[in-house]
């Protein structure tokens, strides 16, 4: 259970720790800085795996709305698993975070963000889209967005509703 945080290059530092004081400070999660080594991206890891992203989401959205929008931070995107750049583990957790969350009634998209990687994009999508031969694919305004989040050797997955990101852009023009 982790976040990836967008930023400004070279804003990775201030982004990192904005995110830190409002999830660790104020909402009192436990969380601890991993590397990205990607410039504009870096990740938190909440350190308790009970806690689920989306709840400190919701904290950090009633936060915003109480304080205004964060500065140094662009986009919040939670992440319930964080796992090595390998498409057999990408397909195995995928689907297994699917399987849990996508009914037959279910519309869903793959979105692949990829970030310094060997790795084809239509071969990753293809893949995991095979393995997941139940609901119905939807590209526009889906029930559930699966997201991949691929940055040099980690990846970062999660299977939501569309919008459960935080986009200061999107904030901003609401």
């Amino acid at each position: 259970m982790s976040f990836l945080i967008s930023s400004q290059r070279t804003n990775e530092r201030d982004a990192l720790s904005e995110a830190f004081y409002v999830i660790s400070d104020i909402l009192n999660y436990d969380v601890k800085p991993l590397k990205a080594r990607v410039p504009g991206l870096s990740i938190l890891k909440l350190v308790d795996e009970t806690v689920n992203p989306f709840t400190v989401i919701k904290g950090i959205r009633g936060y915003i709305a109480e304080k205004g929008p964060l500065i140094a931070c662009l986009k919040l995107v939670p992440l319930e698993y964080i796992i090595k750049t390998d498409l057999p583990s990408i397909i195995i957790h995928t689907k297994k975070l699917a399987q849990e969350k996508i009914l037959p009634s279910n519309t869903w998209r793959i979105t692949l963000n990829k970030r310094q990687s060997n790795l084809r994009s239509v071969q990753i999508i293809k893949d995991v889209a095979e393995e997941i031969n139940w609901g119905i694919v939807q590209l526009k305004d889906p029930d559930i967005e699966i997201r991949i989040e691929i940055i040099r050797d980690l990846t970062g997955l999660s299977v939501m509703a569309p919008k459960s990101d935080i986009s200061m852009v999107t904030f901003l023009s609401e």
